[in-house]
């Protein structure tokens, strides 16, 4: 992956992800915060699932290029509900490379779930975070629940 320099970056391509782009999204897997440590087995054997897009598990995993190199990846799942009175998108995961951050990457990313969103009519997108609520909020997210978790395995 390419150095940052400051300021928004113009050439953004977000496109969805391809079996080639695995490595790059594992080493950006690793820069989460989170109660999970990403095992390389396990995303080996997940990812091409999540490749086959909304066919399978309604899984829409995007990353975004500067200049040829993967800088960040978005993954979003569609869920139809009954009490949105049709589907709704969930982004799970949202992550840029720490030199690219504050650059509008992760704004392309999200725009680009949104849009896709809106194209097979789901009614809402929703966002599990407590880390990123203010940076959601500047997007235009309203917070209106919590999320709560209960893990069955024990962590690795």
């Amino acid at each position: 992956m390419k150095t940052g320099s400051a300021g928004k970056v113009d050439a953004v391509r977000v496109r969805s992800a391809e079996a080639g782009d695995a490595g790059c999204v594992f080493a950006l897997l690793g820069q989460f915060a989170m109660s999970y440590r990403p095992l390389r087995a396990v995303f080996d054997q997940s990812y091409p699932r999540l490749l086959e897009g909304p066919a399978s598990d309604g899984a829409e995993l995007l990353v975004a290029e500067v200049d040829g190199d993967v800088v960040g990846y978005a993954l979003a799942f569609r869920l139809l509900t009954l009490y949105a009175n049709g589907p709704i998108v969930e982004l799970h995961e949202l992550m840029v490379e720490p030199t690219f951050r504050g650059r509008g990457i992760g704004g392309h990313l999200v725009h680009a779930v949104i849009d896709r969103a809106r194209a097979t009519d789901a009614v809402e997108i929703t966002v599990p975070t407590r880390r990123a609520r203010d940076y959601y909020l500047r997007l235009g997210f309203e917070e209106t629940a919590s999320y709560l978790k209960r893990k069955l395995t024990a962590p690795i």
